[in-house]
């Protein structure tokens, strides 16, 4: 191989990045970063549940044992303990959404920061995240029983420093 076929080879690299790169801009161009602001076909549990029936009946030890089971391999449930792959979920009822310092949460998680994570939060949260927060990065499937969702939001409310005397 001499030089001219290096020089050839060279273009040919340096032209195809190009038109790849080109082709990748127009798509972002033409094609949105977006999801619908609603669904366009309903979904079964995507409605919000009224959460103060279900909050009654509640159980938080049955919270406790999937929230450790499904929650404790990404999710610090202890202070200090600081963020694994999620932030720690100690005092997450009534702290705000997205509000953990030093935590790099997701643009569409960051969208919600003016809400506070309390019952019907929680549970529209855990019931499907992607349909919470559309583009989300956390990648779990949702809880359909409303009733598991309601054991595990009393159990987070439990997880809280304990009010001073």
């Amino acid at each position: 191989m001499n030089g001219t076929d290096l020089n050839r080879l060279g273009i040919a690299t340096v032209l195809s990045i190009l038109v790849l790169a080109g082709c990748y801009g127009v798509a972002w161009a033409l094609l949105p970063d977006a999801a619908p602001p609603r669904p366009v076909f309903p979904v079964s549990g995507a409605r919000a549940v009224p959460m103060p029936q279900l909050m009654a009946q509640a159980d938080a030890s049955r919270g406790r044992n999937v929230v450790e089971q499904v929650c404790g391999g990404c999710h610090a449930l202890q202070p200090g303990m600081g963020d694994s792959v999620g932030p720690v979920l100690f005092g997450v009822f009534g702290r705000a959404v997205a509000s953990v310092p030093g935590y790099a949460y997701s643009p569409a998680l960051k969208r919600h920061a003016g809400q506070v994570w309390n019952a019907q939060a929680l549970s529209d949260w855990l019931s499907g995240p992607d349909r919470f927060a559309p583009g989300t990065r956390m990648s779990f499937p949702g809880i359909a029983d409303s009733a598991q969702r309601a054991d595990i939001i009393a159990f987070l409310q439990t997880l809280r420093a304990a009010p001073s005397p």
